[in-house]
């Protein structure tokens, strides 16, 4: 009977499923089982039964939004427990535990070290975002080591997040890549028809050229960096609008930050749960503006990528360093700094230059993915535990 392995997540998002589902069309040779801490997203995906990913449900009524917050802890710590005896009834062989900021994985990775049951930590955790100091350094330094040093090794989604764990005594042969990935499968076969459809749902000219923004409206997006970039070389692109995929609240204040002579050119589309439907809006633009002041992964450059479009993002984005390569799919900029972003979405929006920054994406995107390819990193870890061959 193929070995039973447990990976552990908060909510069933579009992506996890996704991966879920390759998992177990690809590796045939273990069972898996779907474990999610949580049943409350963040933002309201269109939600399906997937049994063929064998969900198993704890944390009935806990929001995502909430974890790791104090007045859960009891709870979290006795939801830990649950899922640990769960493991040991049902002979689990190896568990992925997702992240470590909250008691129900802490006591996990503790557990599994004392039972000895292979544990590995997947995290989006990224070097640029290590920012904490004084105290809460001193804290977060013993916590992350203490981590460290009972996973059996850990898996980040890319480079950012190797260098990450390397400061807290990571051991880059015990890492394996763990990305995050869209189904790439979904944003290659979008046909033109669903293409213009959908633009025509969302009031989007099929002649246009389009710069996309897909994120939450919240702060750390800088979807206002977006704004004023995109306002500042406006007069010189006139075929190019802008589109903001999301909701949140800082939504009115950024339609208010549109100047009114642009906002005809600057779409809100609100926030879209059907990926077909945001795949088929890539697909019918040209590039992406991915401005965060802090990202620790974001699959959206993934999904950019795939549809074809050319990359303008923050430095500090997780997944940048894998799927933006300056000057041949796009650009990155310095954190923040709106004249460096202005700059390279001028450059990127050039005539001679968009389409080749566009037909880059192609390239960088199978670079990653022969790389970086997340079902490829759980082969590997479970063969470095001896759970599987070492042949896999």
């Amino acid at each position: 009977m193929p070995p039973l392995v447990a990976i552990v997540a908060n909510v069933q998002t579009p992506y996890r499923v996704h991966l879920h589902r390759r998992i177990v069309r690809e590796m045939p040779e273990i069972s898996l089982a779907s474990v999610y801490t949580h049943d409350q997203a963040d933002q309201p995906w269109e939600s399906a039964e997937f049994a063929e990913i064998n969900p198993v449900p704890f944390g009935r009524g806990q929001p995502v939004v909430e974890q790791g917050r104090a007045k859960w802890a009891r709870a979290d710590w006795a939801k830990g427990g649950r899922i640990m005896r769960w493991a040991r009834e049902r002979g689990v062989r190896a568990m992925v535990v997702g992240g470590y900021n909250d008691p129900t994985r802490l006591r996990l990775i503790g557990a599994c070290a004392r039972a000895g049951i292979p544990c590995f930590v997947s995290a989006d955790s990224n070097v640029h975002g290590d920012l904490a100091r004084g105290w809460r350094r001193a804290v977060k330094s013993a916590l992350v080591r203490w981590v460290v040093g009972r996973a059996t090794g850990l898996m980040p989604c890319g480079t950012l997040g190797v260098r990450y764990f390397e400061r807290y005594g990571g051991d880059p042969s015990r890492m394996f890549f763990f990305p995050y990935e869209p189904d790439y499968d979904l944003i290659r076969d979008i046909s033109a028809e669903r293409v213009g459809a959908a633009l025509a749902r969302h009031g989007l000219e099929s002649s246009r050229r389009r710069a996309v923004v897909c994120a939450r409206l919240i702060g750390i997006k800088r979807v206002d960096l977006a704004i004023d970039a995109f306002a500042a070389i406006a007069g010189e692109r006139p075929d190019l609008d802008l589109v903001v995929i999301g909701d949140g609240p800082m939504r009115a204040g950024l339609e208010s930050r549109v100047p009114a002579g642009l906002r005809q050119r600057v779409i809100f589309t609100g926030f879209i749960g059907d990926q077909g439907e945001i795949s088929a809006i890539y697909r019918g633009s040209d590039l992406l503006l991915c401005p965060s002041d802090y990202e620790p992964w974001a699959v959206v450059l993934n999904e950019a990528a795939a549809a074809g479009l050319a990359i303008v993002a923050s430095e500090v984005v997780g997944a940048a360093a894998e799927l933006v390569r300056d000057g041949v799919n796009g650009f990155t900029f310095p954190v923040g700094d709106l004249a460096a972003l202005t700059d390279r979405l001028r450059r990127a929006t050039e005539a001679a230059v968009l389409p080749r920054l566009r037909e880059g994406s192609g390239a960088v995107l199978a670079a990653w993915r022969e790389r970086g390819d997340p079902v490829l990193g759980l082969r590997r870890a479970l063969a470095f535990a001896g759970v599987l061959p070492r042949s896999a």
